[in-house]
Parts: C-alpha cells; sequence; structure tokens
C-alpha cells in the first residue's frame, strides 16, 4: 500500500504542472490520479489531493461524460472522444482511455482557439456583410438612375416619334426598364434591406414575411417579443440572415403551406424558432445540400446553438438559441 501511495504521489507531481486536465480511475470508479487542471476545468471545490479514492461519478456534472463514465464502470471499457463540450463557459474536449486496471481521462480546454475561430469566422461575416452594402449601395445610386435616364429619353423620342409602330415599340422597350428597374430595386434591397438599416430586424423580417406571401401560395406567420433596436446592428444583421436563408429554403425545398417565424428573448438568451408544414428532410442528407452549413457557421460564431428536427410528411423545425450577452447595443 506504502509502495502505491508513493507511486500515485509521484505522478500527481508528475502531472501537476500539465496543461491539460488528468484524472485516472480504476475498474471499480475511485479516483487513483487526479491535478489540479482537471479540478479547474470540472469545476470542483477541492483541492487535487483530496480526491484520491474517491468515487469520480461524485466529481463529474457534464452529462456526456458521465454517461461514458458510468457505462465504463457498470458495463466493458471503451475509449472515448468527446469534442468541444461547454462547460463553465469553457469549450473542452475530453478523451477516455483503457488502461490495464482502470480509465484515463484527459482534459483540454480550447477555450481560446474556439473564441479566436469565431472572431474569425465574424470578420469573414462581416466582410461579406460590407461588400453587399457596397453592391447595394452601387446598384441604388449607379445603375438605377441611369435606367431612369434612359426611360426619359426614350419617353423624349417617343413624344417625337410619327410612325405608331415606332412608338409602340417604344412603349414596350419602355415596360421592359421598368421591369429592369424593378428587379433592380429588389436585388438591392435583397442585398441589404433598407428596413433592417433604418428601423431593426423587426420590421425587416415583418416586411421579409409579408413580401414572401403576397408572392407565394405560402403564408408566413411572423412574431417576436423583442424591440427594433435592442441588439446591435451586427447581430440583427446576423439574425436577418440566417432567418432568410431559412425560409428561403423551406419555400424552394419544402412543398409548404405555411411557415411559422418566432423570435423570443428568454432570460439570457434569444430564441429563434422556423418551422414548415412541408415533407420534411432526411437531415443527414440535407445539412450541406440546402444550405443548413452555413447557417449552422454562423450560429457558432455566434457561440448559439442550432437543433434541427424532420419527419417525413410532417415538416422542419428549427430552434437556434444565441446568448443575449452577446447582443447588447452598447457592445
Amino acid at each position: 500500500m506504502e509502495t502505491n501511495t508513493e507511486a500515485i504521489l509521484f505522478l500527481n507531481a508528475l502531472v501537476s504542472n500539465m496543461d491539460i486536465g488528468v484524472i485516472s480511475y480504476d475498474m471499480e470508479g475511485y479516483v487513483t490520479l487526479i491535478n489540479g487542471k482537471a479540478v479547474e476545468f470540472l469545476g470542483i471545490n477541492e483541492k487535487a489531493n483530496k480526491l484520491i479514492d474517491k468515487e469520480v461519478l461524485t466529481l463529474l456534472e457534464i452529462p456526456e461524460l458521465l454517461k461514458e463514465v458510468k457505462s465504463g464502470i457498470s458495463k466493458s471499457r471503451r475509449n472515448f472522444h468527446i469534442t468541444d463540450v461547454l462547460y463553465n463557459e469553457r469549450h473542452l474536449i475530453i478523451d477516455g482511455k483503457k488502461m490495464l486496471d482502470g480509465m484515463l481521462l484527459s482534459i483540454t480546454d480550447i477555450t481560446e482557439n474556439v473564441l479566436a475561430k469565431d472572431e474569425a469566422t465574424q470578420s469573414l461575416l462581416l466582410g461579406q456583410e460590407m461588400e453587399r452594402r457596397r453592391l447595394a449601395k452601387e446598384i441604388h445610386d449607379g445603375v438605377g438612375p441611369h435606367m431612369s435616364a434612359l426611360k426619359l429619353q426614350i419617353d423624349a423620342i417617343k413624344r417625337k416619334a410619327k410612325s405608331e409602330t415606332l412608338i409602340s415599340g417604344l412603349e414596350e422597350i419602355n415596360e421592359a426598364i421598368s421591369d429592369i428597374a424593378s428587379d433592380i430595386r429588389q436585388i438591392s434591397h435583397d442585398l441589404m434591406p433598407s428596413s433592417l438599416i433604418d428601423f431593426g430586424v423587426v420590421t425587416a423580417l415583418s416586411n421579409f414575411s409579408q413580401k414572401i406571401s403576397n408572392a407565394s401560395e405560402i403564408e408566413v406567420h411572423f412574431q417576436a417579443n423583442i424591440t427594433d433596436g435592442l441588439l446591435s446592428k451586427e447581430y440583427e444583421l446576423n439574425i436577418y440572415r440566417i432567418i432568410q436563408e431559412l425560409v428561403n429554403n423551406a419555400v424552394k425545398h419544402s412543398q409548404c403551406k405555411n411557415i411559422e417565424i418566432s423570435i423570443r428573448q428568454d432570460q439570457d438568451w434569444i430564441n429563434i424558432l422556423v418551422q414548415d408544414d412541408g415533407v420534411g428532410m432526411d437531415i443527414s442528407k440535407s445539412v450541406e445540400g440546402i444550405g443548413l452549413y452555413n447557417i449552422q457557421t454562423r450560429v457558432e460564431s455566434l457561440q448559439g446553438d442550432i437543433d434541427i428536427t424532420s419527419q417525413t410528411s410532417a415538416g422542419v423545425t428549427i430552434h437556434i438559441t444565441l446568448p443575449t450577452g452577446l447582443f447588447d447595443q452598447n457592445n
């Protein structure tokens, strides 16, 4: 027993300065080794040297980890890998490795890497939005006036024309120019909705929902318990793009008759719900095919979560939660 104790003390000293958390436990689930980083990452309120011989299950609160450890103790042990679990505001990777007489857990804190990736993704998205805004302005301020000027010139020629055939032809050209100008205004609006800039995400989404309802046989129902101006413009734009993409996907692919959109603030979260009554989809095969990958990337960059459920002939329900701390108007 003394030799075992000395070995444990030696190993504790060896791993105490590691940057990763380390826990080992025996076949019956009792801790044989634990270092300070494991205590820190798991939010344990005791010092590492006080935890030897304690039941490992009493120290764990992360559901995914508890499930793996319980299974290994009660059934057969197996190696496992838990990727990017969020616990106590830390992003952790946890690996379980079989040993001769127990299991070894290693816990790696990847919070800085995740935040750096999120920041880089946000910078990329912001760059895309700035380019969209630039293009929208170019179309609105450049192409639009040229089309109006062209229409005026044709009107002037038409007033001087004697031939009915020529006048009729000029009128057809004018109508085509009007259609093109309308398309240009729509493209400019889609690139950067003026209502989003002038008012906010609630007004912009209300207008967007009404536009879809008017232009198709699909009824889009929108409700929100937040008000314009509550969130920063950057995050309002993110929310608008997420919902815009989800609704466009439903219009193109779901064969639905109704789409429900809801935005609600619930304590520390913004809850977004987009639901249709269409044909449903196979989620495992559709994430990239209908653009959900881009939506997931945007949600993850905002440190949010997305949950997608679907049944054949029962539509698709997408629930997104975003932390309100990121949306403070003062941030």
